[in-house]
């Protein structure tokens, strides 16, 4: 069983039982600061400085409350910055000229969306600033998302893929290549004939939401923005699509939903009738 402890203040205030990592905590939080003595077992108190333990975590709190404090700060800075560019055009976030092309809006992105990874945050990270990076990067990525769609509807839609004589390379599909470039997941899908897994495995994440399931053990996020890449065999062009993680599953088979925001009716009908004819 773990040792806990009795607190007493200069009124002769008691507080306990508590533990050495909630004795840590309080002290962290500047609540221990007129602790006067101590005991083991809420009935003989000895002075702070005879009890090694305790005398040590509370010497401890002037350096842990500066991280604390720098948390804070970090954290009221972050939500300061999200309210300041909600209404700002996306150049002037990302700190671009406007009418910058593609190459330069996603290089700017990726260099500002690594500030705000939450997997990068220490381990004891407050969860008010780990909240306040999860939505800067949320943000961020919309944005870029957003940015995605625009530059694909610029540019003229391609001639529907025409399916062309190709020998059948196998029953099974090359699994999923899945890599990552700044804060974006990479996914290329390359399947064979009869292969409609990705679209029709998932009974909540399929083609009928312009979804697709892809089976992967890399870690990702609810929010992240893909690029989503999909070969078939027996057809030239391929599909190309950004999109969003919306879920990701734990059990097996592990992997992640993704959903397709700027999917064209000539590629999501080449999708449809690939399912369809796979299903016969």
């Amino acid at each position: 069983m773990n040792q806990e402890y009795w607190l007493a203040d200069s009124e002769a205030r008691v507080l306990g039982p508590v533990s050495l990592d909630v004795v840590r905590d309080l002290a962290i939080r500047g609540k221990l600061a007129d602790v006067r003595a101590v005991s083991r077992d809420g009935k003989s108190f000895v002075a702070v400085r005879e009890v090694a333990e305790v005398q040590a975590v509370l010497g401890q709190p002037a350096q842990a409350s500066e991280v604390l404090r720098a948390q804070v700060q970090a954290t009221h800075q972050i939500r300061q910055w999200l309210g300041a560019i909600r209404d700002r055009p996306t150049a002037e976030v990302f700190r671009v000229p406007s009418g910058a092309s593609r190459e330069a809006h996603r290089a700017a992105f990726f260099a500002l969306v690594q500030r705000y990874v939450p997997a990068r945050l220490p381990a004891d990270a407050t969860e008010e600033l780990r909240v306040a990076c999860e939505d800067a990067f949320l943000h961020l990525s919309e944005r870029m998302v957003d940015l995605e769609r625009q530059f694909r509807n610029s540019v003229p839609p391609e001639v529907p893929p025409m399916l062309t004589p190709s020998p059948v390379q196998g029953p099974s599909s090359a699994a999923p290549v899945v890599t990552w470039r700044g804060g974006m997941v990479h996914v290329r899908l390359t399947l064979s004939r009869g292969d409609a897994r990705p679209f029709t495995a998932d009974p909540e994440s399929n083609w009928r939401s312009d979804s697709l399931f892809v089976q992967s053990t890399e870690k990702v996020m609810v929010g992240t923005p893909a690029e989503v890449t999909i070969s078939l065999e027996g057809h030239v062009t391929q599909v190309n699509a950004v999109g969003r993680v919306v879920g990701v599953k734990l059990t097996y088979p592990l992997g992640f939903s993704v959903r397709l925001l700027d999917i064209e009716e000539p590629q999501r009908s080449l999708i449809r009738t690939w399912v369809a004819r796979s299903s016969r």
